[in-house]
């Protein structure tokens, strides 16, 4: 694989505010960054909270965080995990992939009530009743979320 710079990162660009997220960063310190996935040029429509979860430093994968990076990650994960919960998530699979853009970001990507037992978990977001919206319906739903994290809920 190509390296990729800072400047060409789709994830740090995401950061920056190159790129736009719905709803801004849900997170945002020197060690974490967490927010929706946007909806891109060739897919409009995305998964209503699909979240991502990504160090703050240019960092591949887990191994390369340091100590207080992975532990800010983790409590990252637990606590949009738990804002998603509180919005109706009956789980929140978490995803770590780890090829295509190698700046480290965990899926987070709840499975609704709505969705059929037989929807296997990598299908969530794609079968045909699933919730999806586009920018301004994702920043709504993006403020959903962040007022879990406010409230303490998360």
């Amino acid at each position: 694989m190509e390296a990729v710079t800072v400047q060409d990162c789709l994830v740090c660009q995401e950061h920056r505010g190159d790129v736009p997220v719905p709803g801004g960063h849900l997170i945002a310190n020197d060690l974490v960054v967490a927010f929706h996935l946007p909806p891109l040029p060739d897919s409009p429509q995305v998964y209503q909270g699909y979240l991502f979860v990504t160090s703050r430093r240019h960092a591949p994968g887990f191994a390369d965080l340091d100590d207080n990076e992975a532990a800010a990650v983790g409590q990252a994960i637990t606590r949009l995990s738990r804002a998603l919960r509180s919005l109706g998530a009956e789980r929140v699979y978490v995803v770590v992939v780890g090829s295509g853009i190698p700046h480290l970001h965990v899926h987070l990507v709840p499975h609704w009530p709505e969705t059929p037992p037989k929807v296997r978990w990598i299908d969530v977001d794609t079968w045909d009743g699933a919730r999806r919206g586009g920018f301004e319906e994702t920043e709504r739903f993006t403020a959903k979320v962040a007022e879990q994290l406010n409230a303490g809920h998360a």
